[in-house]
Parts: structure tokens; sequence; C-alpha cells
């Protein structure tokens, strides 16, 4: 299993950063190469809600869809796909720091098979992508 984080901090309260981040369709404004992102549930947040994220990554496009397994408003949320590649889970962590918010994103996976080769690769392009992600949320949040 490879750990995959970046952060940043966010001239923004906690309660505005985790709106954002904890509205599934709004995804697709900020987080890089995804190309569609919906909740699946009639229950949209909370533990046990469903969503769909299909991304494009790596050179391929991968259709995610998972589960919500940890919703703590307004410090963060978790979540883990049912499908995709290889097992996946991660989600955003949030933190007071002063009035501005840290936010960290996050993700555990476990490639198997030749995927398992590159893990390396995997790990340094899924840093880059959630650094410029948390980058376009910063600019989106900053400009409100």
């Amino acid at each position: 299993m490879y750990h995959t984080e970046a952060a940043v901090e966010i001239d923004k309260p906690m309660t505005d950063v985790f709106a954002l981040v904890s509205h599934i369709p709004s995804h697709l404004n900020w987080q890089e190469g995804l190309v569609e992102a919906s909740w699946t549930s009639d229950q949209t947040g909370g533990v046990g809600s469903t969503y769909r994220f299909v991304t494009q990554f790596a050179g391929m496009r991968w259709d995610l869809p998972g589960t919500v397994t940890v919703w703590e408003p307004p410090t963060g949320w978790q979540w883990q796909a049912s499908s995709g590649p290889f097992p996946v889970q991660g989600g955003f962590r949030l933190e007071a720091a002063g009035s501005r918010t840290r936010i960290t994103m996050f993700s555990d996976a476990e490639p198997s098979g030749w995927m398992n080769a590159m893990r390396p690769l995997l790990k340094w392009m899924g840093e880059r992508s959630y650094k410029k992600s948390l980058s376009r949320l910063k600019a989106l949040l900053e400009a409100q």
C-alpha cells in the first residue's frame, strides 16, 4: 500500500472549505483530471452516501464509484472506492490555522499485478495531481 497526500492553507473558515469539498458535483470545478462527479444515492453527504467519479489519470479513464465512510463536518470526510483498477480509499482533513483552513487531501492505494511495479510513478503523479487540485480549490474559494 502507498500513501499519497498534499496540503494547502486557504484564507477561508473551515465551514466554507468543508461545504465545497463535501459537495461532490463541485469537484468538477477544481479536482485535477475529473470528468464526471455526482452523488448516486438520495443521501448527499454522510456515512453511507454513494458517489461516482470518472477520472482521466495515468493516460487511462477510470470509473470510480464509492461510498462515504467517515463524515465529520467541518473537520473532514473520507471515502472508499467500490471498484476501479485497484483498492483505494482517501479523504479530506481540515484544521483551523488561525482564520485560515489547512486542508489535506490524501489517499491510500494497493495496486497489484503489473500496476504494482508502477507504485513510485503512481505516487508521484497522485501527489502532483493533489497539489494542482488544492491550488485550484484555494483559488476558487479565495475568489469568493
